[in-house]
């Protein structure tokens, strides 16, 4: 009677202990499962959040301005994680139509001198990016920022008309010249604290209004964006020039 006893309580023990480790197993499964739920429900948020950065501009009547806003972000998103395990470069193409010949003050184009940009060049606009962090801060435009301050950049391009008439006064010295230009009083520094003079000034000013109706201009997104199909991120855009705005 004593061993059936003891005998009870052993298969009890065995039967509890198989219903804690099977209670074990079924819970560290649903724990598996939550977790792994939870990853991939991260995983579609961080790809949708990525994707709305670019799909944004997936449209028509896009202005020059949002285009350099977009290409910031792939000039700084292909800097950055090219080489990256899981990340595909982002490819862009932009086709000016032949409106970048509209975007010029005097002569040939200076800024926008290609009929057609893609990830590897766009960067001739908006800037290089620096080879240490990444950041865009090289190139014409932000050159031209950062020589005359940029809050003064607008208002250079706007007086473009004024600086092309006084340098082409012959009535003028070149020292009138810089003199009547400082009455203007359109930079904050006068005309001989720059390098080149009234000239270099000029072609600065041409430059930068070049930009300024680069970023008044249309665009259309044309086709549908495509995606990389092992991340689902969005790896393509393409767009065409429609014209130039006011």
């Amino acid at each position: 009677m004593e061993n059936a006893s003891k005998a009870l309580i052993m298969a009890a023990s065995i039967l509890i202990g198989i219903v804690i480790i099977s209670a074990f197993i079924l819970m560290m499964s649903n724990l598996t499962n939550y977790q792994e739920k939870s990853y991939q429900s991260n995983l579609s948020d961080q790809i949708a959040e990525f994707n709305n950065q670019f799909t944004t501009y997936a449209r028509d009547g896009i202005r020059g301005s949002d285009m350099i806003s977009l290409m910031n972000r792939v000039v700084d998103y292909n800097t950055r994680y090219t080489g990256t395990e899981g990340y595909t470069k982002m490819q862009v193409t932009i086709n000016m139509n032949g409106y970048n010949h509209d975007l010029v003050f005097e002569g040939t184009n200076q800024l926008v001198t290609r009929n057609e940009y893609n990830q590897d060049n766009i960067d001739e606009i908006v800037g290089k990016p620096s080879s240490v962090t990444g950041d865009i801060t090289d190139g014409k435009i932000r050159d031209i920022e950062k020589k005359y301050e940029q809050k003064y950049c607008n208002q250079l391009a706007a007086e473009i008309s004024n600086i092309k008439s006084i340098i082409q006064n012959t009535r003028l010295s070149s020292t009138q010249k810089d003199k009547a230009f400082d009455d203007e009083e359109i930079l904050p520094k006068p005309v001989s604290s720059y390098t080149g003079g009234l000239n270099k000034i000029y072609e600065d000013a041409k430059t930068y209004y070049e930009y300024v109706q680069f970023k008044r201009t249309y665009f259309n997104c044309i086709g549908t964006p495509e995606y990389d199909s092992n991340t689902g991120r969005i790896i393509k855009l393409e767009f065409e020039c429609t014209g130039v705005g006011v």
